[in-house]
C-alpha cells in the first residue's frame, strides 16, 4: 500500500471522514496490504455472510424467552436424586418423552414445582450449569435496555468492522 497515493483518495461519500481516517490508521498500522476500499468490500462481505448465518435457524427447545440450543442439558434435584434431560433437535426429552420444563418438573417432583426455580441449565460448550431463572433475568434485564444511540451504533459497526478486517 502506497500512503502517498492512499492519502489522495477522498472516502466514500458515505463514510464520514472521521472513520475513513480511523481505517486508513489501522491498515497502516498493522500492515495490511488492502486499500480502505479494498478492506471495505471485505468487511461488508464479512458482515452479510455473518448475518445469512445467523439468520439459518438452529435447532433447540424455546422455553418462554429462553432459547434452549440443541445439545443442551437441564436437571433438578428431588431429594438426592439428579433428574436430567436433553434437548434433542426441537424437543425436550426426559426419560425418552418429549415434555415441557414443567411437565419434567411435575414427573420429577410432584405439583407445586415451579420450573423456573427447580431447573438448572447447561448449554453446549460451557462447564458451568446455570439456574434457569438467571438466565431468565438476565434476558428480561437485556430486553429492557434502551436501544443505542447513534453514536452507539456506529462505534458497535465500527468494532464490527475491525474485527472484520482483522480475521
Amino acid at each position: 500500500m502506497n500512503p502517498a497515493r492512499v492519502a489522495h483518495i477522498p472516502p466514500p461519500p458515505i463514510l464520514p471522514d472521521i472513520v475513513y481516517d480511523e481505517l486508513r490508521a489501522y491498515l497502516r498500522a498493522s500492515g495490511s496490504t488492502l486499500s480502505p476500499g479494498e478492506a471495505l468490500i471485505k468487511a461488508v462481505q464479512a458482515w452479510i455472510a455473518k448475518g445469512r448465518a445467523d439468520a439459518i435457524p438452529a435447532r433447540g427447545y424455546q422455553w418462554k424467552q429462553l432459547f434452549l440450543p440443541e445439545g443442551t442439558r437441564v436437571r433438578l434435584r428431588v431429594i438426592t436424586t439428579w433428574h436430567v434431560a436433553t434437548i434433542v433437535g426441537d424437543a425436550l426429552i426426559y426419560e425418552g418423552q418429549a415434555v415441557s420444563p414443567h411437565q419434567m418438573a411435575k414427573q420429577a417432583a410432584g405439583d407445586g414445582r415451579n420450573a423456573w426455580r427447580e431447573i438448572w441449565v447447561l448449554l453446549p460448550g460451557h462447564r458451568n450449569w446455570t439456574h434457569a431463572a438467571l438466565m431468565r433475568a438476565q434476558l428480561l434485564k437485556q430486553a429492557a435496555k434502551v436501544p443505542p444511540t447513534p453514536a452507539e451504533a456506529m462505534g458497535v459497526a465500527a468494532k464490527a468492522m475491525s474485527e472484520a478486517l482483522s480475521t
